[in-house]
């Protein structure tokens, strides 16, 4: 290799050791912002971002209601419109979902009595005590949950998922569990 070629491959070869250097201390400079044990958001392979969503509505006035859904016709929603589901495992008005269930499906809870809007049958509309204290709303004697992921009025992305043991519904206004069409 002659001289000249050789300085020519001195000087790259710097200019990518600079531009390597440089791209790790970026790195380093993130890493630095997440406290020691935490993994950033949206980092690792394959890992997006955890989505972000309302929280479930509680109050003293909970009123439960109806919205059309695609795919799934007419279903119950929380007072926000968002879409409410039964767990099959619970088999009476008492919550079956608890502890890490309740953090993917909240509870749907009220700290007065429930009411029941157009097109809900108010006799099918009653509550149960949860183990932590709160009151869940139950109707035909499901109770009630959102799902972490439906963030809008309309969505009903939790319907038909089978998650901690048991399947997930939207529910009807009749009370039963609505399957996707």
């Amino acid at each position: 290799m002659g001289e000249a070629a050789m300085g020519h491959f001195i000087r790259d070869r710097t200019t990518a050791l600079a531009s390597v250097g440089l791209a790790g201390g970026v790195l380093a400079l993130v890493a630095a912002c997440v406290p020691s044990g935490e993994v950033a958001d949206g980092s690792g392979v394959g890992t997006p971002p955890p989505p972000t969503t309302a929280p479930p509505v509680t109050g003293v006035v909970v009123v439960v209601q109806t919205h059309e859904v695609p795919n799934l016709g007419t279903v119950l929603t929380g007072p926000d419109g968002r879409t409410v589901y039964l767990f099959d495992k619970d088999s009476s008005p008492q919550s079956t979902c608890l502890a890490g269930c309740a953090k993917d499906w909240p509870p749907l809870t009220t700290t007065g009595p429930p009411v029941a809007g157009a097109a809900v049958n108010p006799a099918l509309l009653t509550t149960s005590k949860r183990p932590d204290g709160s009151t869940q709303v139950v109707y035909n004697g499901h109770p009630l949950y959102y799902y972490i992921g439906d963030e809008l009025p309309g969505q009903a992305d939790g319907g038909g998922l089978y998650s901690d043991g048991g399947n997930w519904y939207a529910v009807s206004p009749a009370g039963d569990k609505i399957e996707q069409r």
